[in-house]
């Protein structure tokens, strides 16, 4: 038999659907999508039960796959997410008190990249191979240069 890893378990917050379908998707079969969070309110509520390994008791979205058992390595946010948001959701994940080396890393769209405007089909694509990436150097181990501790621009 072949030697299977496991998928990596990630969240995904962004502020459509329709879009978030697409990218859960996407990142199969390396990485696992176990939500997708709509908003960053949501995304920083839900976030500190899923590093506990529970469900949200409220949830913004069910796409995903509900999966809490392993904490995310990451929580990728989409472009229409600005500095405040990130910073609430980052708060949200350091008042859980997890270690530094388990706590899962923020992944910021870099805007300052030119990015077809969703719904795009090419939107999604841009999107996804610059997460594939970043998730993949993050998993390997390299250091990624930030403005921030905790966050990294993808």
């Amino acid at each position: 038999m072949g030697d299977f890893a496991a998928p990596i378990p990630v969240v995904v917050c962004g502020k459509v659907e329709k879009v978030g379908r697409v990218v859960v998707e996407g990142l199969k079969p390396e990485y696992e999508v176990i939500l997708f969070c709509v908003g960053s309110q949501p995304t920083a509520a839900e976030v500190p039960y899923i590093l506990r390994g529970t469900a949200p008791p409220t949830q913004s979205s069910y796409i995903g796959s509900g999966s809490y058992t392993r904490p995310p390595v990451a929580v990728l946010m989409g472009q229409a997410w600005d500095e405040a948001a990130v910073a609430e959701v980052k708060s949200a994940i350091q008042s859980v008190g997890l270690p530094r080396e388990t706590s899962p890393v923020i992944m910021r769209n870099d805007t300052s990249i030119p990015t077809p405007q969703p719904p795009a089909p090419e939107y999604t694509e841009q999107l996804l191979r610059r997460m594939r990436d970043t998730l993949g150097k993050l998993v390997a181990g390299e250091k990624l240069d930030s403005p921030e501790e905790g966050v990294v621009w993808y």
